[in-house]
């Protein structure tokens, strides 16, 4: 699970999440589809993007850009599902812009979960902290 990382409020290409530059962000968003375990033999993937805390004030459209590009054409049939966890109900106008991009297979991958439902997807052990699981794991660049 990749935790979403809030903004600092820059659109630029320098947008700042969690102290961590968009590209930057992005660089490690594809190595981590790249290198996923059992890349080489096409296994699919679940993100999950805890989004807590998360208002307008911190959409990038430039990042959801990147995101649907990536998973649209550059590795079209890696995610099995995307995981939207806690999104702000103020946030239900930017998901009605961004699934008009969608196909209808790729809107029925995206699930919206509170914290309660979240285990249904994701095994206890592995839900982050900031979705109420026990794994602290964030990601932090070097």
């Amino acid at each position: 699970a990749v935790q979403s990382p809030q903004s600092t409020g820059s659109s630029g290409i320098n947008a700042e999440y969690g102290g961590t530059k968009r590209r930057e962000f992005e660089q490690y968003l594809l190595w981590l589809v790249e290198t996923r375990p059992g890349a080489e033999t096409s296994s699919q993937i679940t993100i999950a993007l805890a989004l807590d805390g998360v208002g307008l004030s911190e959409v990038d459209v430039e990042y959801i850009k990147f995101f649907i590009n990536l998973f649209m054409y550059y590795c079209p049939d890696t995610m099995k599902r995307m995981i939207v966890h806690n999104m702000h109900w103020l946030l239900n106008g930017v998901w009605k812009g961004v699934s008009v991009l969608l196909s209808e297979g790729a809107k029925k991958r995206v699930v919206f979960l509170k914290n309660q439902d979240i285990h249904a997807f994701i095994a206890e052990e592995n839900v982050l902290t900031c979705c109420g699981g026990p794994d602290p794991n964030c990601y932090k660049p070097q």
